[in-house]
């Protein structure tokens, strides 16, 4: 009885229903349990059932709610006072609003139910928005506003806000946030605008992507994305459950990458058999993951994939929009080892047709109809790649870095026309 005593404790809500207890002993361990009466569930990764869930698989998916940088965290922490490498306590400081509906509350909070809230928010003058985008380095998710309490899991610096009358708001009275703000990196130049170019390329060839706009603010660029674990009307809002395939898959969010113990395609495909729509989600990822290869997206790992659970009595899930999508060879310093192997292969610049076929073989895709989809999106891409270099360099504050992006993303795609050991397009015509 007196370890109870020491346990602290956090209401796990979805659209402000209850729906289970986050407990944390003494010795830091979490673990969840649903309530009795909870009809829905959290993540694939944890079907209802009595039996509370330990440690290893509410850190895989609580702390998957978190931001992954370090810094940040850290940042959250010496605000909050706590410890930055404590879940738990970060979630109970700013766990209110978090990606799709869960919520993380004190337990004797009012419970109010969000499935269509208010959309209310107090507008930010641009000197405000300037101000605080300065230094979201040091304060975290624009957490320098008192009474600001979300989270937003990546790595990036970025906050969420709301957009009325399409100004920039921050939430009031509940009200959950609709966009999410991603500013320059000065880490990173050209990062906002590599970005804008290569998810505004896959909305033109036909891939799922959230709305986006390149917006300008002093000698500031940054991204205004909607959010698409939100239905947003004029006057309301409503929050979308949504997990990252790490989630759903129990990993945590330190081992996204395959060589680290996080997913691959094989796992990414299995997973998707689950989703209402298998077959169509089959083909929308294997779109994606071409795009990805065809781009040059190093980064593409098992946290820049996600679910949607729609709120409906048929529980539908299926593949959320495409985002994150980064041109990574455009920064001589990253990596060149992809995310997830393709067949036996790390190394792009290495990918053979037998990796190919081998990739298709573990996710049981005709290598036929692989090769058809790859030829039809490179021929796709390189018709219309000057026109999506002009349009969208015209929309930039730096041109040169948007034309250089194309022109590595068009070399990329002939590069591996041309190569003997790679022979896929002109396969695909025969």
């Amino acid at each position: 009885m007196a370890e109870k005593k020491l346990e602290k404790q956090l209401s796990v809500r979805l659209h402000g229903e209850p729906l289970g207890i986050l407990s944390q002993k003494s010795n830091g361990k979490m673990s969840f349990f649903y309530h009795e009466n909870a009809t829905k569930i959290i993540s694939l990764s944890m079907p209802l059932q009595e039996k509370p869930y330990d440690h290893l698989k509410c850190e895989a998916f609580f702390g998957g709610l978190l931001p992954e940088s370090e810094s940040a965290k850290k940042a959250l922490g010496k605000k909050y006072g706590v410890s930055h490498n404590n879940s738990f306590s970060l979630l109970q400081a700013i766990g209110y609003d978090c990606a799709g509906a869960i919520s993380c509350h004190e337990i004797n909070s009012p419970v109010i139910e969000d499935k269509a809230c208010p959309l209310e928010g107090q507008l930010i003058s641009p000197d405000v928005l300037y101000a605080q985008i300065k230094t979201l380095p040091k304060q975290p998710l624009f957490s320098g506003f008192e009474d600001l309490r979300l989270s937003l899991a990546g790595v990036q610096d970025k906050a969420a806000v709301c957009l009325i009358d399409n100004q920039i708001a921050l939430p009031i009275h509940g009200c959950p946030t609709t966009h999410i703000l991603k500013p320059t990196n000065p880490h990173f130049e050209g990062l906002v605008e590599n970005e804008f170019f290569c998810l505004s390329l896959a909305n033109a060839v036909g891939l799922s992507i959230p709305e986006i706009s390149l917006k300008h603010l002093k000698d500031i660029s940054y991204l205004l994305i909607q959010r698409y674990d939100r239905a947003i009307t004029d006057k309301t809002i409503q929050r979308i459950h949504q997990e990252d395939f790490c989630q759903a898959l129990s990993i945590i969010s330190t081992r996204k990458y395959q060589n680290e113990g996080g997913p691959g395609f094989t796992q990414c495909f299995n997973l998707i058999d689950q989703t209402s729509t298998p077959a169509k989600a089959r083909d929308q990822l294997i779109n994606m993951i071409i795009f990805n290869f065809l781009i040059g997206n190093m980064d593409a790992h098992g946290k820049n994939f996600s679910l949607l659970h729609s709120d409906t009595p048929s529980n539908q899930i299926n593949l959320t929009p495409f985002y994150d999508l980064v041109c990574t060879r455009f920064f001589p310093d990253l990596s060149r080892k992809m995310a997830m192997k393709i067949g036996g292969e790390y190394q792009a610049d290495k990918v053979e047709l037998k990796d190919w076929e081998k990739f298709c073989e573990l996710i049981n895709y005709s290598f036929p109809a692989f090769k058809k989809l790859i030829q039809k999106q490179s021929e796709l891409i390189l018709k219309i790649i000057d026109t999506q270099i002009k349009n969208y360099a015209e929309l930039s504050r730096h041109p040169a870095i948007i034309e250089k992006i194309g022109e590595l993303i068009r070399q990329n795609i002939e590069t591996h026309t041309r190569c003997s050991t790679f022979p896929m397009i002109q396969a695909a015509g025969n």
